[in-house]
Formats: C-alpha cells, sequence, structure tokens
C-alpha cells in the first residue's frame, strides 16, 4: 500500500517527538515496521530519544537517587548521584580513584556519614572476605540452593 502525502506529512511532523508505537495508532493500518521503512527511506530521525529527560531531571539506579547534570548522550558522565552532588557541594571534587561511601552502615545516610574510599578500601569493604566466616557460609548456601532450584526450574521448561 502506497504512503500517501498526508501520511508522510504527518510522519515528518511527529517523529522528532512521538514515538513509531505512537504513530501506529495514528495511521490506522500502517505497522510498526511500515513506518520505520518510511522514516529510514525519507532520511528522518528522531531528534529526541523517548526517554531523554533534561539536565536537573532525577532518578532511582540500583537504589541510588542519581541526577542528570550534563546531556552528553554518555549515561556514565551525564548522571551522578545525588549524595556525591551534594557532598561536593561542601567538601570539593572527590579524590581521584574514590567512591563515597557510608562511614557507618549503623547509622543514617547523611553528609556527615559519607566519606571518599579509595578503590580497595571499598572492595574490602563490599566484598563477601570481609564478613564473619559464619555469614560467608550462610550466602554459600543460599547460592547453592538458588544454583538448584534454577537448575530445576530450567529442566521442568524443557
Amino acid at each position: 500500500m502506497e504512503w500517501t502525502e498526508p501520511e508522510i506529512e504527518l510522519v515528518r511532523q511527529l517523529l522528532p517527538t512521538v514515538s513509531v508505537k505512537s504513530l501506529t495508532k495514528l495511521l490506522p493500518g500502517r505497522s510498526e515496521k511500515a513506518i520505520r521503512n518510511l522514516v529510514a527511506r525519507l532520511g528522518l530521525k528522531r531528534q529526541v530519544p523517548m526517554n531523554w529527560r533534561p539536565i536537573g531531571a532525577e532518578r532511582m539506579n540500583r537504589g541510588h537517587l542519581i541526577r542528570k547534570v550534563t546531556d552528553t548522550g554518555q549515561p556514565k558522565k551525564d548522571w551522578k548521584r545525588v549524595e556525591v552532588i551534594e557532598w561536593e557541594a561542601v567538601n570539593g571534587p572527590m579524590p581521584p580513584g574514590t567512591h563515597l561511601m557510608v562511614k557507618n552502615p549503623a547509622l543514617p545516610r547523611t553528609l556527615d556519614n559519607l566519606a571518599p574510599f579509595s578503590s580497595r578500601e571499598h572492595w574490602a569493604r563490599v566484598t563477601v572476605q570481609s564478613l564473619p566466616p559464619e555469614l560467608r557460609q550462610i550466602l554459600q548456601l543460599k547460592g547453592q540452593i538458588t544454583q538448584a532450584i534454577n537448575r530445576r526450574k530450567k529442566e521442568e521448561a524443557q
């Protein structure tokens, strides 16, 4: 089925801000694949990705609140933990090769309870080897149980 001029114009106008999936709802009878092919044929590009967020936007990532500080398109450079931003505002830039961590895990996660730790100190604090032997053994057993469960699930699925 050939594309009509009104359909092409609609795609040209809306593509920068509307997803291809949304366009399928506005263009009955046109699949996502058909719309993508038209976009490629016309040489059109989305100007703003669907997951784009403005500088200053915040979101959760692995239990940490992070904030967008730049817009380079490189997530590791664009997003920074809010607690690091706040700590640096008070104490200056983080020393190279350090990680901001809680000094005393038993206390709340406040600026007074945060400090930069070297990579060596960081890994010494977060590895299983730093735990008491009894807890290491429990974690090892938990891993073995999880493996057995996953193995059974896989066998049942086959």
